[in-house]
């Protein structure tokens, strides 16, 4: 279009002086925007209150039904199902051209970056002897998270609502967005679906689908909190669903407010202006210029950019409607206004612009200076773009990780503290008229009702720091018993080798220092692998091993993330070292969502192959995938790998930031001598060295892992012992018509026929046998673990077996 055909009605012009509140909340928009385009195309009296509540009620009667006929009626396309598989999000990001897929990691990245630094942290307080305080943040279980669709894709919407989500822990982030002509959401928009590992995204659009999100239909699941942004009718339908599920702000149609100077470049404001002004014909885009000059010129290079705008129609009706040049006698009446109308954006394009940005009060994000765009934080920085509108950006702030999060209050009090508050808590009680509560609190500490106020007490009591507060000791709870097949350690005793140096063991083993390191045992491995002696730490079991690794390389707040289920320990080390956990289901191949997985951000990734408990080996290529798509550090834990036949060092050693830890507990037979170790990169290596610190291999301890190593042909032996009857054991379940997981470890997971593998257990230890139950696994009743044996030990658990299930039978 021609600049002659452009008629620029910039919807108020004026000095900030002279406005009249009527036009501030013009401006603001507070009140309803009665004026918006209707989806349906209505006029511009529809009350849209009263409109979207007739949306929501529709979807709560109606359902998925309502969804469909919302999509049709609305976005002008019924699709085949509400529901977009997977594969569709995958088609779509292997779509987008080489430079938009890197732009979209680019992006991911970089908020991934900003918002892992608002991890919120568990906080402990002593306001007085005795008691402690203590808020800890537990994330959400699930998320809704709107992507616009109608007039533009906004992918970079899915980016900044799933991954703040996946970082705070969220279990599950659904997605919706409107249907497009071919029954799915946008293309773009799918893409960063699957860029920012959401689980769930659904075709559908509008109040519609925040009250899908809200209530839930058959095919939407119900979600604990809403966010992203939308428009005036996604708006709406938030704050009327607000009291049912949480919302992250009133986030309306876009607002930018741009503070300038006779210095700043007409013709960059004047881009800023339309970039927000393209958005949606109800932005709001407001220049306040410092003196007319400045305001002219914006004004006319404002002109000359619409008239050549790709979306002049929707820019211009936005600048009519709500699009404003003020000017203002000094910074300081324009930062008033500013904080007044407490917009979304704020741009500050004035000399020296980081000195005004204390006196900044409200707004959503504050960009500062010549060469910060806005249009820098809707894709670029990391900062988050869901931003309140309409004013709300006095009380409400921008998303956050915090969203995502519920937090816990707990408290404790020591007899000390509790004698020393009764009396006062009486007091005050009685003050109130609530006497009982008093009385509650004499019981507390231990006096009678009408015994007066107790005596002063001196019992305090020391509190462990986070994140040792009411820390679980980790227990097996392996009670004695004649066949223990729950430890999956070694049936078949220790090699020979082994045995001899137990005979002519003396005390000059016990009275003198190890080497610091285990140097013998070290070079013994790195020989048997084929390695530098640099290439191996030694430690106290592997769990030693892993436990430093964690605390070498991974910071406080961390996450460390792993598939579920695993071996137990490793959220205890997570804990130990001040870290967060993220898991994702494990396949019973051994596989799992590596896309979910690297949506966690983690500092580290703990992979146990063969996995403890279900025996599966991680699938190689999964590895290689973590390995590309995360930036952590890679446990390999191999605790079983002898029983595997296979082990994944070259990745470890080829990738350099990948560990293998093994133990001397299973093949070896070595579980109580404690004597683990790991094999990787040497970067890594004296890493882990330095974070364990000396003298974790007992002289003795050493002495028997060299002899174990030493008769290699008969661990080979037990290795093919134990493989043979971990196939016949699953031979013999199965003929019972169990089901079993298969194996490549040195023990078998089976689910029990009846309704509870404990129960199970316990029978089987009422006869002698001892296993592991594991709650929950694998269905209700759970599963059991069993440790493979020599012959007449499993024919002893087998006859064992077969006499519970008989009498659960017969009961």
């Amino acid at each position: 279009m021609s600049g002659a055909s452009i008629d620029l009605r910039v919807g108020l012009r004026g000095r900030i002086g002279a406005l009249e509140a009527r036009d501030v909340e013009r401006l603001m928009r507070r009140e309803r925007l009665d004026s918006a385009a209707a989806e349906d195309g209505a006029d511009g009296d529809i009350d849209l209150r009263a409109r979207v509540a007739e949306l929501i009620g529709d979807v709560r009667a109606r359902g998925d039904a309502a969804l469909l006929d919302a999509a049709a009626r609305f976005d002008g396309v019924r699709p085949a199902a509400l529901e977009v598989p997977r594969e569709a999000w995958r088609e779509a990001l292997d779509a987008l051209a080489p430079a938009e897929r890197a732009a979209l990691a680019d992006a991911a990245r970089a908020i991934v970056r900003v918002h892992e630094a608002q991890r919120p942290v568990p906080i402990v307080v002593e306001p007085r002897p005795g008691v402690v305080v203590g808020r800890r943040p537990e994330p959400l279980a699930r998320v809704g998270v709107y992507a616009p669709g109608g007039r533009a894709a906004y992918p970079s919407s899915v980016l900044m609502g799933a991954l703040p989500a996946r970082i705070a822990g969220v279990a599950e982030v659904v997605v919706c967005s409107p249907a497009t002509t071919d029954g799915l959401p946008r293309r773009a928009v799918l893409a960063a679906c699957a860029v920012a590992g959401v689980d769930r995204v659904f075709a559908a659009g509008g109040a519609s689908a925040i009250a899908a999100l809200a209530f839930g239909t058959r095919s939407v699941p119900a979600v604990d909190r809403i966010v992203g942004p939308g428009n005036a009718w996604v708006d709406e339908a938030k704050r009327q669903v607000s009291g049912i599920v949480g919302i992250d702000n009133p986030a309306g149609p876009s607002e930018l407010l741009v503070v300038c100077d006779d210095g700043a470049d007409p013709a960059g404001i004047a881009a800023e202006l339309l970039a927000q002004a393209e958005h949606d014909p109800d932005a709001a885009v407001v220049l306040v210029a410092l003196g007319a000059t400045a305001a002219a010129a914006v004004e006319a290079e404002l002109a000359a950019q619409l008239a050549r705008a790709p979306r002049v129609d929707v820019a211009a009706t936005a600048l009519a409607r709500r699009g404003a040049v003020l000017i203002a006698a000094t910074l300081d009446d324009a930062l008033d206004f500013a904080a007044e109308w407490a917009p979304e954006h704020l741009l500050l394009r004035v000399r020296r612009a980081e000195d005004a940005l204390p006196r900044v009060r409200n707004a959503g994000t504050v960009f500062l200076g010549a060469t910060t765009s806005v249009a820098h934080g809707d894709y670029m920085t990391g900062a988050n773009h869901v931003l309140p509108t309409g004013g709300a950006a006095r009380f409400w702030s921008g998303l956050s990780v915090n969203d995502f999060v519920r937090w816990t209050t707990w408290q404790t009090a020591d007899a000390g503290a509790a004698r020393d508050m009764a009396a006062p808590i009486a007091a005050l009680a009685a003050l109130e008229g609530l006497p009982s509560h008093g009385a509650a609190a004499l019981r507390a500490a231990g006096v009678d009702r009408d015994a007066g106020a107790p005596a002063p007490g001196f019992a305090r009591t020391i509190r462990p720091r986070v994140p040792f507060i009411d820390f679980p000791l980790y227990s097996p709870a392996r009670a004695p018993v004649a066949l223990d097949l729950s430890a999956n350690t070694s049936r078949w005793g220790v090699a020979p080798a082994v045995r001899r140096v137990l005979e002519v063991a003396d005390t000059t083993m016990l009275r003198d220092y190890p080497t610091p390191y285990a140097d013998a045992l070290r070079d013994a491995l790195a020989e048997r692998f084929g390695l530098e002696p640099a290439n191996v730490a030694t430690g106290c079991g592997s769990d030693d091993v892993i436990d430093s690794a964690l605390r070498a390389f991974c910071e406080p707040g961390s996450t460390l993330a792993h598939p579920m289920p695993t071996f137990p320990m490793a959220d205890v080390f997570a804990r130990m070292n001040a870290l967060r956990t993220a898991t994702v289901p494990l396949d019973d191949d051994g596989g799992f969502d590596v896309a979910r997985l690297a949506a966690a951000r983690p500092g580290a990734v703990y992979l146990c192959s063969p996995n403890n408990p279900t025996g599966a080996a991680v699938p190689r290529a999964c590895v290689v995938a973590v390995l590309e798509r995360t930036d952590a550090l890679v446990l390999l834990d191999e605790a079983y790998a002898d029983f595997a036949g296979e082990s994944l060092l070259d990745l470890a050693l080829e990738s350099g930031r990948a560990l293998v830890v093994r133990t001397f507990s299973k093949a070896h037979g070595l579980a109580g001598a404690r004597v683990g170790y790991a094999l990787g990169p040497a970067r890594l290596i004296a890493a882990v060295e330095a974070s364990r610190g000396p003298y974790k291999v007992g002289a003795l301890a050493e002495r028997l892992a060299l002899a174990a190593l030493s008769d290699h042909d008969w661990t080979a032996r037990a290795i093919r012992d134990a493989v043979a009857s971990r196939e016949a054991l699953s031979d013999a379940l199965c003929a019972r018509g169990l089901r079993v997981w298969p194996s490549r470890a040195n023990f078998v997971l089976f689910a029990p026929p009846v309704d509870d593998a404990t129960r199970l257990a316990s029978g089987l230890r009422a006869r002698g046998v001892g296993v592991r139950a594991f709650s929950g696994l694998g269905g209700p009743a759970g599963a059991i673990r069993v440790t493979v044996a020599p012959e007449p030990d499993l024919r002893r658990f087998l006859d064992a077996l077969d006499a519970v299930l008989s009498a659960e039978v017969v009961a």
